[in-house]
């Protein structure tokens, strides 16, 4: 209580701050554009990130089945290769089967 009386001697009951004119008048007008701006910039901000993580998931899809397509050529291109060098080498089916079941 002794602190409020030296602040009241030394500065007075006097409000030091002014409210400009018409300033509660207008006041609802002016909240009401503010919310509205805030909610279209976090309705850009939403569709901006929807885009985004649609553009990823686009992306990723695009290059998994790029990459299994190259995988399915590289697979051919081996399974080719190894056919070619058993014709070579004169080995049938049956030979390798043989070899395979001897060898367990």
């Amino acid at each position: 209580m002794n602190e409020e009386k030296l602040i009241i001697e030394r500065f007075g009951n006097e409000n030091p701050f002014l409210v400009p004119k018409n300033y509660f008048k207008d006041f609802p007008q002016r909240m009401m554009k503010r919310i509205e701006r805030q909610r279209k910039r976090r309705r850009i901000i939403r569709w901006s990130i929807a885009a985004m993580l649609a553009g990823c998931a686009l992306s990723a899809m695009f290059l998994m089945n790029r990459n299994g397509q190259q995988d399915l050529s590289i697979e051919a291109e081996n399974s080719q290769y190894i056919e070619d060098a058993l014709d070579y080498s004169m080995i049938n089916n049956m030979e390798i089967a043989t070899y395979l079941t001897e060898a367990e």
